[in-house]
């Protein structure tokens, strides 16, 4: 069985909901009906009684009607008031008069029915040839010792017409009004579904050499528009992983390819020509070279492997980065004088960062590495640590070759590169930075990049202090 569409629910929803309203209050109305016919016919009972009891007179063992015959508006008032009216004799039960109606209605009431009557409650309803009637029943008493009970009755058929109309009304344009509401609500679940569906055709034109465009926004800001914005920001970062990983593609093609071609180069020229045991040698050794770099290029990969599926772990305590820095910079300080290169550390004492030593001296390290490297022979390297309000600030600036503006936007992304073709002279896939804004965000801390293309670059990286309320 196919499960029905999202406009046939929504139809169905609001039809149920509207049935189940109408027939709510459809009751509430015929109740709230019924009492106000009850109490209409109740108040016009009452006030017939009024009138008959002003104009009943008890002679001579017997009660009757006085009227003016000369106020012809008063007489039609008491006849149509006693058009439904019996007196009888208490406590014998005998009926004394009785008006025309109801004995052409056959009303005929046994003595004890009368004084059953007599002791009841004021109104009783009763049902005469197919008609019902209210009756008020009152015993009044005579100036001779004699009592009698008077009825009064009204016909109940206007209030049960009233209620059968009203009734029939209610199943006859109830169903109406639900098919009717049926009908526009199909039409107006189309008319609110039609952006979706313009959505879904939208989006399945969409495919992995499509992730430039987007969907089409309409303007009103309403939640279809906002499913569309985010659909679009879904796919901009898709378009980006995309991008990052034909980037990386490329790049890593190209790293790997130059060093297993030399590789394969300087083998078969062994193999093909004879050579010394020191050109032997000199071989060997330029080979490892090309092994630790592919080492590191492939450890690179798993360190950022693990740290997208969250496998790596850390210990927060308290680190000196001034300490760190120092140290770090006199281990890399050979390497950067074998090119002519100062590096200067200039660093505040006990500032102390909260976060992982180890992983805080990789960044340090990348950082350091690539001011060496984008740095020309005789240049100057300065590195500071600082502390700035509840953040240990570092500093890494050189005097390199600079990073293009439209490029500081991408230095931090994985595999990119500001210019590929330096990759032949420059050794790296643009793994370090990635790695080291990884870990500073992972240090709930930050990383920035100023740079002048021909004068140098700063890298700023800011990290929570560490202090007693902070110790975890």
């Amino acid at each position: 069985m196919s499960k029905l569409s999202l406009r046939a629910r929504l139809t169905l929803f609001y039809s149920l909901m509207l049935t189940a309203m109408l027939c709510v209050f459809g009751a509430v109305f015929y109740h709230s009906l019924n009492l106000i016919e009850d109490r209409n016919l109740t108040q016009e009972l009452r006030q017939r009684v009024v009138l008959l009891n002003s104009h009943e007179r008890v002679s001579g063992g017997t009660m009757q009607l006085a009227v003016d015959p000369n106020n012809p508006d008063e007489a039609y008032l008491v006849h149509s008031a006693a058009r439904y009216y019996q007196i009888f004799r208490l406590p014998g039960g005998d009926l004394v008069v009785q008006s025309e109606e109801l004995a052409m209605l056959g009303l005929r009431l046994t003595p004890d029915q009368v004084r059953s009557l007599s002791a009841s409650g004021e109104f009783t309803d009763q049902q005469l040839n197919q008609e019902r009637f209210r009756f008020h029943n009152a015993v009044l008493s005579g100036t001779d010792a004699n009592s009698f009970l008077i009825r009064v009755g009204i016909p109940l058929a206007p209030a049960d017409d009233a209620r059968k109309v009203f009734l029939h009304a209610v199943l006859l344009m109830a169903p109406l009004g639900v098919f009717a509401s049926a009908l526009l609500g199909w039409q107006m679940a189309h008319r609110a579904l039609r952006p979706m569906k313009e959505l879904a055709i939208a989006a399945r034109q969409i495919d992995v050499d499509k992730l430039q465009q987007r969907l089409p926004l309409r303007g009103t800001g309403d939640e279809v528009d906002e499913l569309a914005q985010s659909f679009n920001e879904t796919l901009a970062r898709l378009e980006n992983s995309v991008g990052e990983m034909r980037q990386f593609t490329a790049s890593i093609s190209h790293e790997l390819r130059t060093p297993l071609t030399v590789l394969r180069g300087e083998t078969e020229v062994a193999l093909l020509e004879g050579h010394s045991v020191e050109d032997y040698r000199r071989l060997l050794v330029s080979q490892l070279e090309e092994f630790d770099s592919l080492t590191r290029m492939i450890n690179d990969l798993l360190v950022l492997a693990s740290a997208e599926a969250g496998e790596i772990r850390w210990s927060e305590q308290n680190v000196d980065l001034a300490q760190l820095a120092v140290s770090l910079a006199e281990q890399l300080e050979p390497v950067a004088a074998a090119r002519n290169i100062r590096l200067e550390t200039v660093a505040e004492s006990h500032v102390h960062a909260r976060g992982d030593a180890a992983w805080l001296e990789r960044v340090i390290l990348n950082l350091l590495d690539n001011a060496i490297k984008f740095s020309p022979n005789g240049g100057r390297i300065q590195m500071t640590v600082t502390s700035e309000s509840s953040s240990a600030k570092l500093l890494v600036a050189d005097q390199g070759i600079g990073i293009p503006p439209e490029a500081l936007p991408h230095v931090f992304e994985r595999f990119y590169r500001a210019e590929p073709s330096r990759s032949k002279r420059i050794p790296g896939v643009g793994l370090g930075l990635a790695l080291a804004r990884w870990i500073v965000e992972k240090h709930r801390g930050r990383i920035t990049v100023e740079s002048t293309p021909g004068q140098g670059t700063r890298f700023t990286v800011w990290l929570p202090l560490y202090t007693t309320e902070a110790r975890p």
